[in-house]
């Protein structure tokens, strides 16, 4: 699960230039089969059109948010004991 690797992922890329580009080029997909993604993540990333670092980590955090919205439920845990 993915939060977690999505911020290492990023971390890594920030003081590694191999893989910063890595991350950016054509081989993404190597790179984020390193981490603990799950599918739908994994597409997600590699789908974003970055053309740097920066831009890379908004499209992570975007997915983060996204993912985020859509697991929260719009009624408390206590409605449904």
């Amino acid at each position: 699960m993915s939060a977690a690797a999505i911020d290492e992922l990023v971390g890594w890329a920030l003081i590694d230039e191999r893989i910063r580009e890595e991350l950016l080029g054509p081989r993404r997909a190597e790179v984020l089969a390193r981490y603990d993604l799950t599918e739908e993540e994994r597409q997600w990333l590699l789908r974003a059109r970055a053309k740097d670092l920066t831009g890379f980590a908004a499209a992570a955090a975007r997915w983060l948010e996204h993912r985020a919205a859509r697991d929260e439920t719009p009624f408390p845990d206590y409605l449904f004991a």
